[in-house]
């Protein structure tokens, strides 16, 4: 059976034999040389700096949360327009839509500065199992992710650059999504409530010139999707207001397939 010795303090730890001390009779009896002193030395210096970057990004917590009450409050007002969230910012005519995309910007720099000391490993590893930050980086993909499509697709980058989905999706959505994916053990790629509005874009710009079974099935995954995401309450209402840009292009689906969609039942006429 092996000892198991819990180190204290080992930005401290002496780097020469000394018994005198407790960690120094427990590094003595190990005997550590030198360069594994200083390995060790460094490694404690490395986890107090993670703590501390954690300390930071926790005092912002309450940023986020602020900015993501305002985010929510104007997709209601949106809802009451019968236009819904995702279009209403699309179209920017009113002044609350451009302080909202203020807001937007404001959380997407928050989030990819989180998001890349995640990828420098400058944050404790359990950072990304904390049930209130997977919490909140699902608030987050699901708010802000519908307009940052929305942006994405009002200027034409996807003419551009590509499909959001394939090259413009940004990492800040992309890992909050596999937390809650891994949190809740949920099958990869499943959690994607936040992001279907790219692949509505996408349908939308080849319903009309491309033959109804080249896209039949992806019609019917994204309507599966829509239904399951509907049922658990994981999308809200007004997706499925009557002037939606998933309604609009649904309602130019043909007929046969409207009749027995999953989703007919929520669209309003």
């Amino acid at each position: 059976m092996h000892n198991v010795v819990c180190l204290e303090n080992l930005p401290e730890l002496p780097l020469s034999s000394d018994n005198t001390t407790n960690i120094g009779a427990t590094l003595s009896d190990l005997s550590l040389c030198i360069p594994a002193r200083l390995c060790l030395r460094a490694a404690a210096v490395l986890e107090k700096q993670k703590v501390n970057n954690q300390n930071t990004i926790v005092l912002k917590k309450e940023t986020i949360k602020t900015a993501l009450k305002a985010l929510s409050d104007y997709r209601a007002t949106s809802a009451r327009d019968g236009m819904g969230y995702y279009d209403a910012f699309k179209m920017q005519k009113e002044e609350e839509d451009f302080k909202v995309n203020v807001k937007r910007l404001e959380l997407a720099a928050l989030w990819d500065e989180i998001i890349e000391m995640i990828r420098q490993e400058q944050l404790p590893d359990k950072f990304e199992v904390e049930e209130e930050w997977v919490e909140l980086g699902t608030q987050f993909r699901r708010l802000v992710e519908p307009i940052d499509i929305a942006n994405y697709y009002r200027h034409l980058k996807n003419e551009e650059a590509g499909p959001y989905m394939t090259k413009g999706r940004p990492r800040r959505y992309q890992y909050p999504q596999r937390w809650r994916e891994h949190a809740e053990q949920l099958e990869r790629d499943s959690s994607g409530e936040s992001c279907f509005w790219a692949e509505v874009e996408e349908l939308n710009a080849i319903t009309n010139k491309k033959p109804w079974k080249e896209i039949e099935n992806r019609v019917s995954t994204l309507e599966k999707n829509l239904r399951k995401w509907d049922d658990k309450k994981e999308v809200e209402k007004d997706v499925f207001l009557e002037k939606s840009t998933l309604v609009k292009w649904w309602h130019t689906l043909p007929d046969h397939h409207k009749a027995n969609s999953c989703i007919k039942e929520l669209i309003r006429s």
